[in-house]
């Protein structure tokens, strides 16, 4: 890598005319647990939302123009805080035993709830034949779901961690980060054809089986019986 000062000049210069591969160069610098990753997938995340909203013919110049801005003002930002640390590698506290009755985290946005809904249902008869635990961070949380998932986090086996768009600019991405810092199991679930490359879960074996997304499948109950039977062979023989 260049010096940080000349990185951080490269960086700048790029983001005038190619922001989406400035953010994607700065990613590719960093290793994978490094904590601004997070706040790259944020930024990538609401480029990729803005970009949607372009091709569906929503926005207007002006607002698409305003948009752009201030996501390259944000990474701009992220670009002039960098420090020789941040492209240090992080270490991972190991994993500890799954316990005889797994405990499965089911980490999701609000408004994706019903990608969780699906998979209980697929593992409900193992649930109420207390072959697995689930806890679901969004239905029937009382207080604030990330506080009340921390408290969850020790017991906690597995986190199931829905991937959608929603999920990257959303407030989930540092509670999932920690979880993996503190050598959480941590298995990315595919909704979408979004990539995983440089999210720090890439390493990670995500579900559908065979590298797929859930919109890959012909219906979505065969997507989700296989994720279920994927989760089903992690249980303890």
């Amino acid at each position: 890598m260049e010096n940080l000062e000349t990185t951080k000049a490269t960086l700048s210069t790029l983001s005038a005319t190619n922001l989406g591969e400035a953010i994607k160069n700065l990613q590719s610098l960093l290793p994978g647990a490094a904590p601004k990753k997070k706040d790259i997938l944020m930024l990538l995340g609401n480029l990729e939302t803005l970009n949607q909203e372009r091709r569906n013919d929503t926005l207007g110049f002006d607002e698409l123009n305003t948009g752009m801005n201030r996501i390259r003002r944000n990474f701009l930002d992220l670009v002039g805080s960098l420090q020789e640390s941040d492209f240090a590698e992080t270490a991972t506290a190991p994993a500890e035993q799954v316990k005889a009755v797994p405990k499965f985290m089911f980490v999701y946005d609000a408004e994706d709830e019903d990608y969780a809904t699906k998979l209980n249902k697929h593992l409900f008869l193992y649930q109420r034949n207390g072959k697995l635990a689930i806890y679901n961070v969004i239905k029937g949380v009382a207080g604030d779901p990330i506080e009340e998932a921390k408290k969850q986090l020790a017991e906690t086996d597995y986190i199931i961690c829905f991937f959608t768009i929603n999920l990257l600019v959303g407030s989930w991405l540092d509670f999932i980060w920690d979880s993996l810092k503190a050598g959480k199991r941590v298995i990315p679930v595919r909704i979408a054809d979004i990539s995983l490359d440089e999210s720090g879960l890439e390493k990670y074996r995500s579900l559908p089986s065979q590298n797929r997304t859930i919109s890959a499948f012909k219906t979505e109950d065969a997507a989700y019986a296989d994720i279920a039977a994927e989760i089903v062979r992690l249980l303890p023989r």
